[in-house]
């Protein structure tokens, strides 16, 4: 599934209308096997000048900074929360990516939907301890 998102900044130079945007046509995170793989794209980040990616647990009051990262003009930007099952319990999980522009913060959301049961979060957490 493909979702499209637009944060657009318009602006009046001179009697010129000059529209600048930053899309984000997918945002989304999975579970694999130990760790959630947080990934969006962007089309267009020119007038991005930060992406923030916070995380909020069903049972957290709000969300929690997990990074900041600045623009590279790159497509598709990845994150990998190496925490969010170990020692925090209350999914499901959902992250906020949040753009920073000069026409100010635009947040877009998704759901982890595939949360791992109790015996998958105790095993992952097992194998850690021997790695």
């Amino acid at each position: 599934m493909s979702r499209q998102f637009i944060a657009c900044l318009v602006l009046l130079s001179g009697g010129v209308l000059l529209a600048y945007g930053a899309t984000i046509t997918s945002f989304q995170a999975t579970y694999n096997d130990t760790h959630v793989v947080v990934e969006w794209e962007a089309n267009h980040d020119g007038d991005v000048q930060e992406y923030t990616l916070f995380r909020k647990a069903n049972n957290e009051p709000s969300f929690s900074k997990l990074t900041s990262l600045e623009p590279s003009n790159q497509r598709t930007y990845q994150y990998v929360d190496q925490n969010s099952y170990h020692g925090l319990g209350g999914g499901p999980f959902t992250y906020r990516l949040q753009l920073r522009t000069a026409a100010g913060q635009q947040s877009f959301y998704t759901v982890l939907n595939q949360t791992p049961s109790a015996v998958e979060r105790s095993w992952s957490s097992i194998k850690l301890m021997f790695r």
